[in-house]
C-alpha cells in the first residue's frame, strides 16, 4: 500500500516544480513576443498608414492594378524582378512642415518619387542590388514638394530573388509624428542585431580562451561548441547587416546559406551537449569526451543533410526551402532542450529551449503571435521582424551562463578540496612535528645517556684508576710523598681534562688547544721544562664532540707525560697548522689540521715499546676519535708525535 503521508509530503514539491515549468514557458513566450510587442505599441497611427496602391511593371497608369498593402510578390508575382507602386494622395492644402515617408521593411531595395522628384533610395540598383532586409527606409519630403489636390508617390521596388519581393504599407505624415516609430524599428532591426553580433563575438573569444585553457582529457567540449556557435552567429549577424553585397546575388545567397547551415550544425552540437544524458539513477556516467563525440555526431548529421539539399546554384525556391529546413532544425533543438528541462525541472534548460522553439516556429510559419493577431486592428502592416536571431541570442546567453555556472561550481569544488587538503596537510604537518619532537626528545635522552655512560667510563678509566693506585700504595704502606703527589697530580690532570672536554668549543680546535696550553704551561714551568708554542689560526673541524676532544687532549697529555717521565725531556715543541706535511687534506676537501708534539728527550725504540700499555691506549683513543696518529722516535734523538685531525 502507498503511504498517504508520504504522497502528501511529495505533493507540494511536485506542485512547485510544475508551477516553475509553466512560469518558464510563460517567460519564454513573453521574451519571444517582446520585439513585436514593443514595435506594435510604438507603431504609427492608422491615419498615417497607406494600405492601398496601384501595382505594375511600369509607370503606365493603364497597366497598373490595385493592390492591398503589404504586398508580397510570392502571392501573385512570382516572376517579378522590379515593380512600381503608385499611391494617390489628395490634399486640400499642402502641408506647412516636412513630411516623412517611412517604409518599415523592404526586399530588397526601393526608390521613392514624389510628384516626379526623387526623394531617395535605399542603395544601388545595379546588380548586385542593395539589400535592406529588415532595415527600414526613412525619407523626408520637404513641404514645397507637396501641392494642393492630387499628389502622386511612386515607389520602385527591386528584389534579387523574385519570391522575396515585398512592398510594405508605408506611413506618410509629419516627421515628428513618425520619427519615434522609425527610430524604434531602426533600433530593433539594425542596432539590436549589431549589439547581439558584437556580444556574440566577445562571447566566442571568451569561450575560446576557456576552451584553450581547459583542453585535455577532462576538458568540457561545451566551451568549444559555444565558441563555434557564437562565432557563426556573429558572422551571420554582421553579414545580414550588409546593404551592398560585394558578391553577385547567387554567391551572396550561397554564403548566407552556408553560414546559416554551419550555425544550425553548431547549435545542434551545443544543444545536444547541454541536453546531456537522460536523468535517473540508471543513466550511465558520461565523460566530457564521450559527450563531445555525440554532439559532434549530431552536428555532422545536420550539416550533411543541409549540404545535400542546398543547391550549388540556389534559386529563390531552393533558398527558401533550405531556410525553412534550418528553422525546423532550430525548432527541434529548442524542443529537445525544453523537453530535457521539463524532465529535470531545470529552468536553465527549459527557458532557452522554449525561446528557441517559439522563435524558430514563428519564423518558420511567418505568422505573428496569436495574441497579437487576435487584437483589434493589430493585423501586420509590414513584414514582422525575424525572431530567430533574438531566440538564438537568448540560447547563447543561457548556454554561457550555464557553462560558466558549471565552471564556477568546479572552481568552488576545487577550492573546497584545497581547503580540505590544506587542513589535512596542516594535520599531517602537526603530526610530523609532534613525531619529530618525540624523536628529538629520544635523541636528546640517548645523547644524555651516552654522555653519562662516557663520563662514567672516563672517570672509571682515568680518575678511578689513579684513585685505585693511590689506595693500593696506601694499603701497601708505601707512603712516599713524592709518589703519592705524582698519582694525585695525574688524577687531577685527568679530571681537568674531562672538565675541559665538556666546555662548548663549537668545532673550534684553537679553543681546545688553548685550554690545553693553559693547563700544561704551569706544570712545565714548575718542572723547569721549556715549551715552544707555535699554533696558526686553525679552521673549524666538524664533529668536535666532548668525547673526541677528551681523546685528543689525553693523547697530547700522554705524549707530554711520556716525554717528561721516560724521556726526561727539557724542551717541548708543539706546532699546529692547517697545511700539514705533504699537504694533507680533509675528507670534505679542506685542509687537514696537523698537530705535532716534539721533545728533546732520550727517545726510545717504538718497535721494542709497541707492547707498552701507554702506546696502546694512545692508538686506541686515536682510533675511537677518528684521528691519525704517527709516532717517530729513536734512542738519543727525542720523540715526535703527530696527530691529524680531519684527515
Amino acid at each position: 500500500m502507498n503511504d498517504p503521508g508520504a504522497a502528501a509530503g511529495r505533493s507540494p514539491r511536485a506542485s512547485s516544480r510544475h508551477s516553475a515549468r509553466l512560469l518558464a514557458w510563460l517567460a519564454a513566450l513573453l521574451f519571444v513576443a517582446l520585439p513585436l510587442l514593443v514595435e506594435q505599441a510604438a507603431a504609427p497611427g492608422a491615419a498615417w498608414r497607406q494600405v492601398a496602391a496601384s501595382f505594375g511593371a511600369s509607370v503606365d497608369d493603364e497597366a497598373m492594378q490595385p493592390r492591398r498593402l503589404p504586398h508580397r510578390w510570392r502571392e501573385d508575382c512570382a516572376d517579378c524582378a522590379s515593380t512600381w507602386y503608385r499611391l494617390d494622395l489628395l490634399l486640400a492644402e499642402p502641408p506647412r512642415e516636412t513630411q516623412a515617408v517611412y517604409l518599415p521593411a523592404l526586399a530588397d531595395n526601393a526608390a521613392v518619387y514624389l510628384n516626379g522628384r526623387l526623394l531617395g533610395q535605399g542603395g544601388r540598383f545595379a546588380d548586385p542590388v542593395a539589400r535592406l532586409g529588415a532595415r527600414p527606409l526613412w525619407l523626408l519630403a520637404p513641404a514645397p514638394l507637396w501641392q494642393p489636390g492630387e499628389n502622386r508617390l511612386y515607389v520602385l521596388v527591386k528584389a534579387e530573388r523574385p519570391l522575396a519581393g515585398l512592398m510594405p504599407a508605408p506611413a506618410i505624415g509629419p516627421e515628428a509624428a513618425l520619427e519615434g516609430a522609425w527610430r524604434l524599428r531602426e533600433g530593433l532591426a539594425v542596432t539590436l542585431p549589431q549589439l547581439l553580433a558584437t556580444a556574440a563575438a566577445a562571447l566566442a573569444l571568451m569561450m575560446a580562451v576557456l576552451a584553450w585553457y581547459r583542453r585535455g582529457d577532462r576538458a568540457d567540449p561545451g566551451y568549444r561548441w559555444l565558441a563555434l556557435a557564437a562565432t557563426l552567429f556573429a558572422a551571420s549577424g554582421f553579414v545580414g547587416l550588409v546593404i551592398e553585397p560585394p558578391l553577385d546575388g547567387a554567391r551572396w545567397d550561397l554564403l548566407v546559406l552556408l553560414l546559416g547551415t554551419a550555425l544550425a550544425g553548431a547549435v545542434t552540437g551545443l544543444a545536444w551537449h547541454l541536453r546531456g544524458p537522460a536523468p535517473g539513477p540508471e543513466a550511465p556516467a558520461r565523460s566530457p569526451a564521450a559527450g563531445g563525440r555525440r554532439s559532434a555526431g549530431a552536428a555532422a548529421v545536420v550539416l550533411a543533410a543541409a549540404a545535400a539539399l542546398a543547391p550549388l546554384e540556389p534559386s529563390g525556391a531552393g533558398i527558401e526551402f533550405v531556410q525553412a529546413l534550418l528553422r525546423g532544425v532550430f525548432a527541434l533543438c529548442g524542443l529537445a532542450l525544453a523537453q530535457r528541462g521539463w524532465q529535470r525541472a531545470d529552468a536553465r534548460l527549459l527557458w532557452p529551449g522554449a525561446v528557441l522553439l517559439l522563435g524558430a516556429a514563428a519564423d518558420l510559419l511567418r505568422l505573428p503571435p496569436a495574441a497579437l493577431a487576435a487584437m483589434p486592428g493589430a493585423a501586420p502592416w509590414h513584414e514582422p521582424l525575424p525572431l530567430l536571431p533574438w531566440a538564438l541570442a537568448a540560447l547563447l546567453g543561457s548556454a554561457a551562463w550555464l557553462l560558466l555556472a558549471r565552471f564556477v561550481e568546479t572552481l568552488n569544488a576545487a577550492e573546497l578540496l584545497n581547503v580540505d587538503l590544506e587542513a589535512l596537510v596542516h594535520e599531517r604537518t602537526a603530526a610530523l612535528q609532534a613525531q619529530f619532537e618525540r624523536v628529538r626528545e629520544l635523541e636528546r635522552r640517548e645523547a644524555i645517556a651516552a654522555e653519562r655512560e662516557r663520563l662514567m667510563r672516563d672517570m672509571h678509566d682515568g680518575v678511578g684508576g689513579h684513585l685505585v693506585s693511590m689506595l693500593a700504595m696506601i694499603e701497601a704502606d708505601r707512603r712516599r710523598p713524592g709518589e703519592l703527589a705524582v698519582v694525585v697530580r695525574e688524577a687531577l690532570d685527568d679530571m681537568r681534562l674531562m672538565i675541559d672536554s665538556l666546555e662548548p668549543v663549537d668545532d673550534d680546535l684553537n679553543a681546545v688547544l688553548a685550554m690545553f696550553h693553559d693547563r700544561l704551561a704551569p706544570r712545565l714551568r714548575g718542572a723547569g721544562v721549556t715549551l715552544h708554542w707555535d699554533v696558526d689560526l686553525l679552521p673549524q673541524v666538524a664533529g668536535l664532540t666532548p668525547a673526541r676532544v677528551l681523546h685528543l687532549l689525553r693523547i697530547l697529555q700522554e705524549g707530554v707525560t711520556n716525554a717528561l717521565r721516560h724521556g726526561r725531556a727539557r724542551t717541548l715543541w708543539l706546532r699546529a697548522d692547517a697545511a700539514g706535511p705533504a699537504g694533507a687534506t680533509g675528507a670534505a676537501g679542506g685542509a687537514a689540521v696537523t698537530i705535532t708534539l716534539r721533545d728533546d728527550g732520550s727517545g726510545f725504540d717504538p718497535a721494542a715499546a709497541s707492547g707498552g700499555r701507554g702506546l696502546k691506549n694512545m692508538r686506541r683513543r686515536a682510533q675511537e676519535a677518528g684521528l691519525t696518529l704517527d709516532l717517530v722516535s729513536a734512542g738519543g734523538a727525542g720523540t715526535t708525535l703527530t696527530l691529524r685531525v680531519g684527515a
